[in-house]
């Protein structure tokens, strides 16, 4: 039994050295041209994967249209976008001529080529105008910004700057705390888009890129209301609603929303076969994996922006989580052979749940004095998690007797976080200077609980507090 065990660790290990020694890089590139035959800059290239169309990375191209995309997947498919242009999808691959079409529908609406949008340099960022182009046609606001150079957009609304990774996303001034609130705005509601490739010490040092997004004062006053409903049935049911109720009067802007879900319609089946030699012998182990998580959840939010004019904004948001139940349910089979010869089966069945709640907070000013620019933001999160679990597991030997073993474990965490920045901004000769400081308190508590038929049981709780004050020039 040990010997099957040990060989069976070894066999994993091999396995894992055998990826990594193989695992090749692919160069996919080419050209992208307009129909003239002219070099098009600016233009976006993703490289989504075959055959769930996933993001996997993407690229811009330089002034001679070129782009490249270095990456360990061997096929793909890449979307090319560009305002103006058709949207193409086109099969991954070295050297390529993308010839680009223009988008007759939108272009058959504009009178003068001013309004295609322009993108120029903006302090720290490269701003592009969304106002008073073709931009505000686009729809969504994921719409929009997957044609602004170097940007792509989720329909979720998570937001990537194509070779620096996840963004940070602000609009006017305020963190996004939801990626659900992007999807909630309109092209038409936008002003000017600012992408910050390199972020200054404004910001944190785990943050690879910045998306500002400046909306224009709302128009129009009253009491408004949306409501989305959607639903998937595959291998069960998926069914969300969210209702958003907006009031609007002067520079005041008050939403409240109601989120509602159940996911249920997807499973995983996973089946692989490892094999190594140990010496003379052929170890084999081929195993099947099949898991289903069904989750569900509701959560309400309000959020309350003023906009005084358009040197100053402020306002606060607050969001409540309740997750009440996720259900992680998986079988896994394991039949290990030495030399052809059936030696052990391993049979595990894993039944885990994750419950938390939470709470998110945000309040900000975001504002000018003559040049002087100020930044405020006040950040809270409190959160408390539940993952009870339990694995139940029987290993049959060749010719012996089912071997059971129950594992059972609980982990519960809680955190307590407050974070506040300020920063103040003034012009200096070509630059600018930005002054300011950060604060941020931590107070996390995590208790585990192990159980085990052959082993001793565990308890342990580790509870921990953090203060961290910054400041940055």
């Amino acid at each position: 039994m040990k010997r099957i065990n040990i060989r069976f660790a070894a066999l994993m290990a091999a396995m894992m050295m055998t990826i990594i020694a193989f695992a090749k890089t692919q160069d996919w590139g080419g050209r992208v041209i307009d129909e003239k035959g002219e070099p098009m800059p600016f233009v976006n290239v993703v490289l989504l994967s075959l055959p769930d169309s996933a993001f996997v990375q993407g690229a811009m191209t330089d002034e001679q249209g070129v782009f490249k995309i270095v990456t360990d997947v061997n096929q793909g498919l890449f979307k090319v976008t560009c305002m103006g242009y058709q949207t193409l999808y086109v099969n991954a691959n070295q050297n390529l001529t993308i010839q680009m079409k223009e988008d007759t529908q939108i272009l058959g609406e504009v009178v003068v080529k001013s309004q295609l949008p322009k993108t120029h340099a903006k302090g720290d960022a490269m701003r592009t105008t969304v106002a008073g182009t073709i931009l505000e046609k686009a729809g969504t606001v994921s719409d929009a910004l997957s044609k602004i150079p170097s940007l792509e957009a989720d329909r979720d609304g998570g937001v990537k700057v194509l070779g620096r990774g996840d963004a940070e996303v602000y609009i006017n001034g305020r963190r996004v705390q939801d990626n659900s609130e992007l999807s909630r705005l309109r092209s038409d509601q936008i002003q000017h888009v600012d992408v910050v490739q390199n972020p200054g010490a404004r910001y944190a040092a785990s943050t690879k890129t910045v998306v500002r997004i400046t909306l224009k004062k709302a128009q129009g006053e009253g009491i408004s209301f949306q409501d989305n409903l959607d639903g998937i049935y595959q291998y069960g049911h998926t069914l969300t609603n969210n209702l958003d109720v907006n009031y609007r009067t002067g520079g005041l802007d008050i939403t409240a929303s109601l989120w509602a879900g159940r996911y249920g319609h997807a499973k995983s089946l996973q089946e692989n076969t490892l094999t190594y030699y140990a010496g003379p012998d052929k170890i084999e182990g081929v195993s099947t994996q099949e898991s289903k998580n069904i989750w569900k959840g509701w959560s309400p939010q309000l959020q309350v922006n003023y906009m005084v004019n358009e040197n100053h904004s402020l306002g606060a948001f607050y969001k409540y989580d309740r997750h009440p139940g996720s259900d992680f349910n998986s079988m896994f089979y394991t039949d290990s052979y030495e030399n052809s010869i059936f030696k052990e089966r391993s049979e595990s069945h894993i039944i885990q749940e994750d419950m938390f709640k939470k709470h998110i907070f945000n309040a900000y000013y975001n504002g000018k004095v003559g040049q002087l620019s100020i930044d405020l933001n006040i950040d809270g999160l409190f959160d408390d998690t539940q993952s009870p679990s339990n694995t139940h597991e029987v290993t049959t030997e060749a010719g012996g007797s089912p071997v059971n073993r129950s594992i059972e474990s609980n982990t519960i965490s809680s955190n307590n976080f407050w974070a506040s920045k300020l920063i103040f901004g003034y012009p200096v000769w070509k630059g600018n200077l930005s002054l300011g400081g950060e604060y941020s308190y931590n107070h996390r508590t995590d208790a585990y609980d192990f159980n085990a038929t052959d082993a001793v049981p565990v308890k342990t709780t580790d509870t921990s507090s953090k203060w961290v004050c910054a400041m940055s020039i």
